[in-house]
């Protein structure tokens, strides 16, 4: 803890610039598989964006369709794709390290096997929050096309 000088009070700006957040944390600690992820997530959600306000501009020529419409659905499977081989690789290079270390703390054993599955885990919320922008998004195709 860093104490203000003279004072022995603790500095809460320090403090707050010194701990990590712990989404920043679970992100870097999932590795380099875990930015293509957040990209797709992005991708997903501004073409979910764009569709939407593609449906309520009301040109008829302009509406998407149900396939276009399934590229959300897609990129959130895409995701949960990748951080599943992801976790694998990460298992894959674990085990080659383990059996090449003489001695191995099971504690780091096992947080290495808690840090695996970051990658997975990111992959299934991007993909359950992509059904649920996909499901939004048929909704409103539906609406908007009952509608024109």
């Amino acid at each position: 803890m860093l104490l203000l000088p003279n004072t022995g009070i603790a500095n809460p700006l320090i403090i707050a610039h010194t701990q990590e957040d712990p989404m920043q944390s679970f992100i870097h600690a999932g590795g380099p598989f875990m930015y293509p992820i957040l990209l797709l997530a992005i991708i997903a959600a501004v073409l979910f964006v764009w569709r939407v306000a593609q449906a309520f501009r009301g040109d008829k020529t302009s509406l998407p369709t149900a396939l276009q419409a399934r590229t959300v659905l897609h990129l959130g499977v895409c995701a949960l794709v990748i951080g599943i081989v992801a976790q694998l690789t990460g298992l894959y290079r674990a085990a080659t390290a383990v059996l090449e270390a003489t001695e191995i703390s099971p504690v780091i054993l096992a947080r290495g096997i808690q840090v695996s599955f970051n990658t997975t885990l990111l992959g299934m919320y991007v993909l359950v929050i992509c059904m649920l922008l996909w499901l939004i998004l048929r909704a409103v195709l539906a609406h908007r096309s009952a509608a024109v």
